[in-house]
Protein backbone atom coordinates (compact mmCIF):
# COMPACT_ATOMS: atom_id res chain seq x y z
CA UNK A 1 0.00 0.00 0.00
CA UNK A 2 2.96 2.16 0.28
CA UNK A 3 4.68 2.05 -2.90
CA UNK A 4 1.03 3.44 -4.57
CA UNK A 5 0.97 5.90 -1.34
CA UNK A 6 4.06 8.26 -3.16
CA UNK A 7 2.92 7.96 -6.92
CA UNK A 8 -0.32 9.59 -5.38
CA UNK A 9 1.68 12.28 -3.22
CA UNK A 10 3.72 13.02 -5.88
CA UNK A 11 0.84 13.62 -8.33
CA UNK A 12 -0.88 15.94 -5.15
CA UNK A 13 2.28 18.20 -5.35
CA UNK A 14 2.19 18.51 -9.17
CA UNK A 15 4.32 15.43 -11.04
CA UNK A 16 3.37 13.26 -13.41
CA UNK A 17 3.45 9.53 -11.88
CA UNK A 18 2.90 6.30 -13.08
CA UNK A 19 3.48 2.85 -11.48
CA UNK A 20 4.42 -0.97 -11.96
CA UNK A 21 4.07 -4.01 -10.16
CA UNK A 22 7.19 -6.18 -10.80
CA UNK A 23 5.57 -9.40 -9.28
CA UNK A 24 2.96 -9.04 -11.94
CA UNK A 25 5.59 -10.46 -14.41
CA UNK A 26 6.08 -13.71 -11.95
CA UNK A 27 5.06 -17.28 -12.78
CA UNK A 28 2.04 -18.96 -11.40
CA UNK A 29 1.66 -21.73 -8.74
CA UNK A 30 4.52 -23.06 -7.57
CA UNK A 31 6.58 -21.60 -10.20
CA UNK A 32 6.07 -17.79 -9.21
CA UNK A 33 6.15 -19.14 -5.43
CA UNK A 34 9.94 -20.00 -5.96
CA UNK A 35 10.73 -16.98 -8.05
CA UNK A 36 9.36 -14.69 -5.40
CA UNK A 37 11.34 -16.51 -2.30
CA UNK A 38 14.68 -17.63 -4.58
CA UNK A 39 14.76 -14.22 -7.17
CA UNK A 40 15.40 -16.73 -9.90
CA UNK A 41 13.77 -18.12 -12.89
CA UNK A 42 12.23 -17.05 -16.09
CA UNK A 43 9.75 -14.00 -14.40
CA UNK A 44 12.55 -12.65 -12.62
CA UNK A 45 13.97 -11.56 -15.97
CA UNK A 46 10.87 -11.02 -17.78
CA UNK A 47 10.58 -8.57 -14.52
CA UNK A 48 13.86 -7.00 -15.38
CA UNK A 49 12.94 -6.62 -19.35
CA UNK A 50 9.68 -5.37 -18.55
CA UNK A 51 10.86 -2.64 -16.32
CA UNK A 52 13.44 -1.58 -18.87
CA UNK A 53 10.75 -1.25 -21.75
CA UNK A 54 8.49 0.45 -19.66
CA UNK A 55 10.81 3.30 -18.21
CA UNK A 56 12.22 3.64 -22.14
CA UNK A 57 8.37 4.05 -23.58
CA UNK A 58 7.61 6.39 -20.97
CA UNK A 59 10.02 8.59 -21.03
CA UNK A 60 10.41 8.89 -17.87
CA UNK A 61 12.75 11.73 -16.20
CA UNK A 62 12.89 9.33 -12.87
CA UNK A 63 12.60 6.20 -12.02
CA UNK A 64 12.29 5.86 -8.27
CA UNK A 65 12.72 1.88 -7.42
CA UNK A 66 10.70 0.68 -3.99
CA UNK A 67 12.19 -1.68 -2.55
CA UNK A 68 12.49 -3.55 -5.68
CA UNK A 69 13.85 -7.28 -4.99
CA UNK A 70 14.20 -8.60 -8.66
CA UNK A 71 16.70 -6.09 -9.54
CA UNK A 72 20.66 -6.40 -10.42
CA UNK A 73 23.92 -3.73 -11.11
CA UNK A 74 23.60 -4.35 -14.92
CA UNK A 75 19.65 -3.54 -14.79
CA UNK A 76 20.39 0.16 -12.55
CA UNK A 77 22.92 0.57 -14.78
CA UNK A 78 20.97 0.28 -18.34
CA UNK A 79 18.23 2.49 -16.74
CA UNK A 80 20.75 5.20 -15.33
CA UNK A 81 22.12 5.73 -18.99
CA UNK A 82 18.47 7.50 -20.07
CA UNK A 83 16.68 8.05 -16.19
CA UNK A 84 17.91 9.46 -13.18
CA UNK A 85 17.73 6.05 -11.06
CA UNK A 86 16.00 6.96 -7.62
CA UNK A 87 15.90 4.47 -4.44
CA UNK A 88 14.28 3.70 -1.39
CA UNK A 89 13.77 1.04 0.69
CA UNK A 90 11.95 0.37 4.03
CA UNK A 91 13.92 -2.96 4.76
CA UNK A 92 17.46 -2.82 6.29
CA UNK A 93 20.01 -4.02 3.76
CA UNK A 94 22.69 -4.53 6.93
CA UNK A 95 20.21 -5.84 9.34
CA UNK A 96 19.48 -9.38 10.20
CA UNK A 97 17.64 -9.93 7.08
CA UNK A 98 20.28 -8.40 5.10
CA UNK A 99 21.19 -11.77 3.86
CA UNK A 100 18.31 -12.59 1.93
CA UNK A 101 18.04 -12.39 -1.85
CA UNK A 102 16.13 -9.46 -1.97
CA UNK A 103 18.48 -7.57 0.07
CA UNK A 104 21.37 -8.29 -1.14
CA UNK A 105 21.04 -8.03 -5.07
CA UNK A 106 20.10 -4.21 -3.19
CA UNK A 107 23.17 -3.94 -2.17
CA UNK A 108 25.20 -4.65 -4.71
CA UNK A 109 22.76 -2.43 -6.84
CA UNK A 110 23.04 -0.23 -4.72
CA UNK A 111 26.01 2.36 -5.32
CA UNK A 112 24.98 2.28 -9.48
CA UNK A 113 21.34 4.25 -8.66
CA UNK A 114 21.66 8.04 -8.98
CA UNK A 115 20.56 8.54 -5.34
CA UNK A 116 18.53 6.55 -2.76
CA UNK A 117 16.47 8.04 0.62
CA UNK A 118 16.35 5.45 3.40
CA UNK A 119 13.96 4.39 5.97
CA UNK A 120 16.54 5.03 8.92
CA UNK A 121 19.19 7.32 9.93
CA UNK A 122 21.85 4.50 10.76
CA UNK A 123 21.52 3.49 6.90
CA UNK A 124 23.10 7.15 5.57
CA UNK A 125 26.16 6.26 6.63
CA UNK A 126 26.14 2.52 5.64
CA UNK A 127 25.16 3.69 2.11
CA UNK A 128 27.87 5.73 1.71
CA UNK A 129 30.26 3.19 2.69
CA UNK A 130 28.46 0.83 -0.27
CA UNK A 131 29.80 3.65 -2.65
CA UNK A 132 26.30 5.44 -2.88
CA UNK A 133 27.64 9.08 -3.40
CA UNK A 134 23.79 10.86 -2.57
CA UNK A 135 21.74 9.42 0.80
CA UNK A 136 19.21 11.13 2.77
CA UNK A 137 17.31 10.00 5.21
CA UNK A 138 13.21 10.18 4.51
CA UNK A 139 10.92 8.79 7.42
CA UNK A 140 7.86 6.86 6.58
CA UNK A 141 4.69 8.34 7.28
CA UNK A 142 0.61 8.11 7.10
CA UNK A 143 -1.26 8.36 4.24
CA UNK A 144 -3.63 11.46 4.68
CA UNK A 145 -6.61 10.04 2.81
CA UNK A 146 -7.10 6.98 4.75
CA UNK A 147 -5.54 7.80 8.34
CA UNK A 148 -7.99 10.31 10.02
CA UNK A 149 -10.46 9.39 12.45
CA UNK A 150 -13.27 7.14 12.34
CA UNK A 151 -16.55 6.94 14.42
CA UNK A 152 -17.71 3.31 15.06
CA UNK A 153 -21.58 2.40 14.46
CA UNK A 154 -23.38 1.18 17.17
CA UNK A 155 -22.75 -2.54 15.62
CA UNK A 156 -18.91 -2.16 14.96
CA UNK A 157 -18.08 -1.48 18.75
CA UNK A 158 -18.72 -4.78 19.07
CA UNK A 159 -15.73 -5.65 16.83
CA UNK A 160 -13.50 -3.04 17.14
CA UNK A 161 -13.62 -1.91 20.27
CA UNK A 162 -10.62 -2.84 22.39
CA UNK A 163 -8.73 -2.14 25.55
CA UNK A 164 -5.22 -2.92 24.15
CA UNK A 165 -4.27 -3.11 21.14
CA UNK A 166 -1.27 -4.47 19.08
CA UNK A 167 -1.17 -4.38 14.77
CA UNK A 168 1.96 -5.83 13.47
CA UNK A 169 4.14 -8.39 12.26
CA UNK A 170 5.69 -11.46 14.52
CA UNK A 171 9.14 -11.57 15.17
CA UNK A 172 11.16 -13.36 17.47
CA UNK A 173 12.27 -9.83 19.85
CA UNK A 174 11.27 -8.11 22.72
CA UNK A 175 7.40 -7.52 21.53
CA UNK A 176 7.05 -10.97 22.61
CA UNK A 177 8.26 -10.38 26.38
CA UNK A 178 6.17 -7.40 26.41
CA UNK A 179 2.84 -9.15 25.16
CA UNK A 180 3.51 -12.06 27.82
CA UNK A 181 3.75 -9.32 30.52
CA UNK A 182 0.62 -7.27 29.73
CA UNK A 183 -1.33 -10.85 29.83
CA UNK A 184 0.50 -12.01 33.06
CA UNK A 185 -0.64 -8.98 34.69
CA UNK A 186 -4.05 -9.88 33.52
CA UNK A 187 -4.79 -6.46 31.21
CA UNK A 188 -6.58 -7.60 27.69
CA UNK A 189 -4.85 -7.40 25.07
CA UNK A 190 -5.82 -8.03 20.96
CA UNK A 191 -2.85 -8.75 18.35
CA UNK A 192 -3.59 -8.18 14.43
CA UNK A 193 -1.36 -9.49 11.85
CA UNK A 194 -0.41 -11.79 9.06
CA UNK A 195 -0.98 -15.19 11.03
CA UNK A 196 1.86 -17.31 8.84
CA UNK A 197 4.71 -15.71 11.36
CA UNK A 198 2.99 -15.04 14.40
CA UNK A 199 2.33 -19.21 14.04
CA UNK A 200 6.42 -19.13 13.63
CA UNK A 201 7.22 -16.99 16.51
CA UNK A 202 4.52 -16.99 19.22
CA UNK A 203 5.40 -18.68 22.29
CA UNK A 204 2.92 -22.11 22.00
CA UNK A 205 1.80 -20.01 25.71
CA UNK A 206 0.54 -17.09 24.04
CA UNK A 207 -1.27 -18.73 20.96
CA UNK A 208 -4.34 -19.18 22.54
CA UNK A 209 -4.65 -16.26 24.03
CA UNK A 210 -4.10 -13.96 20.96
CA UNK A 211 -6.54 -16.91 18.95
CA UNK A 212 -7.95 -15.83 16.16
CA UNK A 213 -4.98 -13.93 14.58
CA UNK A 214 -5.68 -12.02 11.29
CA UNK A 215 -4.33 -9.16 9.74
CA UNK A 216 -6.20 -5.88 9.30
CA UNK A 217 -5.79 -3.40 6.36
CA UNK A 218 -7.79 -0.12 5.23
CA UNK A 219 -10.94 1.10 6.88
CA UNK A 220 -10.50 -1.92 9.12
CA UNK A 221 -7.61 -1.02 10.01
CA UNK A 222 -8.31 2.46 10.99
CA UNK A 223 -11.20 1.26 12.70
CA UNK A 224 -9.36 -1.08 14.60
CA UNK A 225 -7.21 1.73 16.12
CA UNK A 226 -10.06 3.97 16.43
CA UNK A 227 -11.71 1.46 18.83
CA UNK A 228 -8.82 0.46 21.10
CA UNK A 229 -8.21 2.51 24.30
CA UNK A 230 -4.23 1.61 24.27
CA UNK A 231 -2.40 1.26 20.99
CA UNK A 232 0.88 -0.16 21.20
CA UNK A 233 4.05 -0.16 18.87
CA UNK A 234 7.13 -1.86 19.25
CA UNK A 235 9.90 -1.62 16.84
CA UNK A 236 11.75 -4.34 15.11
CA UNK A 237 15.06 -5.20 15.72
CA UNK A 238 15.58 -7.44 12.83
CA UNK A 239 15.33 -3.96 11.04
CA UNK A 240 17.47 -2.17 14.00
CA UNK A 241 14.39 0.54 14.05
CA UNK A 242 14.19 2.85 16.26
CA UNK A 243 10.59 4.20 14.85
CA UNK A 244 8.02 2.67 12.47
CA UNK A 245 5.08 3.25 10.74
CA UNK A 246 2.99 2.80 12.92
CA UNK A 247 3.52 5.65 15.32
CA UNK A 248 2.15 7.90 12.41
CA UNK A 249 -0.70 5.82 11.48
CA UNK A 250 -1.94 5.72 14.99
CA UNK A 251 -1.75 9.36 16.01
CA UNK A 252 -3.35 10.42 12.67
CA UNK A 253 -5.91 8.52 13.58
CA UNK A 254 -6.28 9.87 16.74
CA UNK A 255 -5.40 6.60 19.10
CA UNK A 256 -3.43 6.75 21.73
CA UNK A 257 0.29 5.92 21.40
CA UNK A 258 1.88 3.51 23.58
CA UNK A 259 5.68 2.52 22.15
CA UNK A 260 8.86 2.14 23.05
CA UNK A 261 11.49 4.72 24.25
CA UNK A 262 14.09 5.68 21.89
CA UNK A 263 15.73 9.55 21.59
CA UNK A 264 13.93 9.86 17.74
CA UNK A 265 10.82 9.07 19.37
CA UNK A 266 11.47 11.81 22.13
CA UNK A 267 12.15 13.70 19.10
CA UNK A 268 8.88 13.19 17.52
CA UNK A 269 6.55 13.67 20.74
CA UNK A 270 6.39 14.75 24.17
CA UNK A 271 6.59 11.71 26.44
CA UNK A 272 3.44 11.42 28.54
CA UNK A 273 2.15 14.92 26.98
CA UNK A 274 1.63 13.62 23.08
CA UNK A 275 2.58 10.12 23.51
CA UNK A 276 3.72 7.11 26.25
CA UNK A 277 7.07 5.30 26.27
CA UNK A 278 8.36 2.72 27.79
CA UNK A 279 11.57 0.95 28.21
CA UNK A 280 10.44 -2.52 30.38
CA UNK A 281 8.23 -4.87 30.92
CA UNK A 282 7.33 -3.38 34.32
CA UNK A 283 6.82 0.18 33.34
CA UNK A 284 4.80 -0.93 29.96
CA UNK A 285 2.06 -3.41 32.41
CA UNK A 286 2.19 -0.22 34.77
CA UNK A 287 1.86 2.65 32.60
CA UNK A 288 -0.85 0.55 30.56
CA UNK A 289 -2.89 -0.18 34.00
CA UNK A 290 -2.82 3.70 35.03
CA UNK A 291 -3.84 4.89 31.27
CA UNK A 292 -6.90 1.98 30.75
CA UNK A 293 -8.17 3.71 34.28
CA UNK A 294 -8.18 7.36 33.85
CA UNK A 295 -9.79 8.11 30.39
CA UNK A 296 -9.91 11.71 30.59
CA UNK A 297 -5.98 11.62 30.28
CA UNK A 298 -5.49 8.91 27.99
CA UNK A 299 -7.66 11.27 25.46
CA UNK A 300 -5.68 14.10 26.49
CA UNK A 301 -2.21 12.22 24.88
CA UNK A 302 -4.64 11.09 21.90
CA UNK A 303 -5.55 14.35 21.09
CA UNK A 304 -2.18 16.22 21.29
CA UNK A 305 -0.42 13.10 19.52
CA UNK A 306 -2.40 14.03 16.73
CA UNK A 307 -1.76 17.33 16.50
CA UNK A 308 1.66 17.16 16.68
CA UNK A 309 1.77 14.40 14.00
CA UNK A 310 -0.40 16.81 11.42
CA UNK A 311 1.69 19.67 12.45
CA UNK A 312 5.06 17.64 12.15
CA UNK A 313 4.12 17.27 8.12
CA UNK A 314 4.24 13.30 8.69
CA UNK A 315 1.64 12.59 5.67
CA UNK A 316 2.92 10.87 2.36
CA UNK A 317 2.17 14.31 0.67
CA UNK A 318 4.62 16.12 3.29
CA UNK A 319 7.17 13.16 2.63
CA UNK A 320 7.11 13.60 -1.32
CA UNK A 321 7.94 17.19 -1.33
CA UNK A 322 10.77 16.54 0.99
CA UNK A 323 11.73 13.63 -1.82
CA UNK A 324 10.90 15.93 -4.55
CA UNK A 325 12.95 18.73 -3.36
CA UNK A 326 16.17 16.70 -2.42
CA UNK A 327 15.88 14.91 -5.96
CA UNK A 328 16.21 18.04 -7.71
CA UNK A 329 18.24 19.72 -5.75
CA UNK A 330 20.67 16.45 -6.81
CA UNK A 331 19.92 16.80 -10.56
CA UNK A 332 20.78 20.50 -10.43
CA UNK A 333 23.67 19.82 -9.04
CA UNK A 334 24.88 16.80 -11.42
CA UNK A 335 23.75 18.28 -14.28
CA UNK A 336 21.13 16.39 -15.25
CA UNK A 337 18.67 17.46 -18.04
CA UNK A 338 15.20 16.52 -16.20
CA UNK A 339 16.35 18.99 -12.74
CA UNK A 340 14.11 21.65 -14.18
CA UNK A 341 11.00 19.61 -15.41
Amino acid sequence: MYAPAWARGLREVGVKASTWDWTKSLGSGLVGRCERRYLVGPGIARAKNELLRRAAESSAEVVLLYALAAIDAPTVQALARQHWVAGYHNDDPFGAHGGKPGLRAWKRALPHFHSHHVFRRKNVAEYRDCGAERVKELRHFYLPWLHRPATLTQSEKGRYENEIVFVGHAEADARMGYLAALLAAGLPVRVHGGSKLWRRHLPFSLRRAFAPLRPVYGQDYVKTIAGAKICLAFFSRANRDDYTTRVFEIPAVGGFLMCERTPIMQELYREDVEAVMFSSEDELVQKCRWYLQHKRERQQVAAAGRRRCLAGGHDAVSRMRQWLHDTRSWMTAAGHPGATA
